[in-house]
């Protein structure tokens, strides 16, 4: 009886060992978010970015947002904090405009922890800097939605590279029209 019981011991070592290799052959660890944003290029997904000010006076608080989409890009200037639209201006896209954007996008590692951690509400977070929010859009719900600060050490739960992807959703806009939107806003 007791060899019988090493034996499937045995076994079962043999064949945990078996299936923890199979495992790192395949890459198969668990859930991940192995989708691209480029995968989104011929849909009508958009991708946005917030950049929140400093916490303040409802009335003085501002944050501007950039929209990306296939066919076109918005900027908006923002007031309070149930963003109360100053100004807005949209420009034309096209698809390999947007289908170059979003390999960038990936390249520049955007993506987010998708683990249901407490990172995922950036209110009131980095209080005297600003909060960056970026979402992918289907329709009218965001699908993804990641965020950062300018406060180091401050969490968030994007993992990309901060000013890479800010780079690339401020070059989407033309140069003199971002800075003049932007600059009254202090941000």
């Amino acid at each position: 009886m007791k060899y019988f019981l090493g034996f499937l011991v045995c076994i079962a070592i043999i064949i945990g060992v078996f299936i923890l290799v199979i495992r790192g052959i395949t890459g198969n660890s668990g859930p991940k978010n192995v989708h691209p944003v480029s995968d989104y290029a011929n849909t009508d997904v958009v991708m946005r970015m917030t950049v929140d000010g400093p916490i303040g006076a409802d009335s003085l608080h501002r944050a501007y947002r950039i929209t990306v989409g296939r066919s076109q890009t918005t900027i908006d200037t923002l007031q309070g904090y149930d963003y109360t639209l100053i100004d807005s201006k949209t420009y034309s896209n096209s698809q390999s405009g947007y289908e170059n954007f979003l390999r960038a996008l990936d390249l520049a590692g955007f993506k987010g922890d998708t683990s249901k951690s407490q990172n995922n509400d950036e209110r009131g977070v980095c209080a005297t800097g600003d909060r960056f929010i970026f979402e992918v859009i289907n329709g009218s719900s965001s699908t993804k939605r990641y965020w950062s600060t300018s406060c180091r050490g401050k969490g968030g739960n994007y993992k990309g590279s901060l000013s890479q992807t800010r780079g690339l959703f401020n070059a989407q806009v033309p140069g003199a029209d971002l800075s003049k939107m932007i600059t009254s806003l202090g941000l």
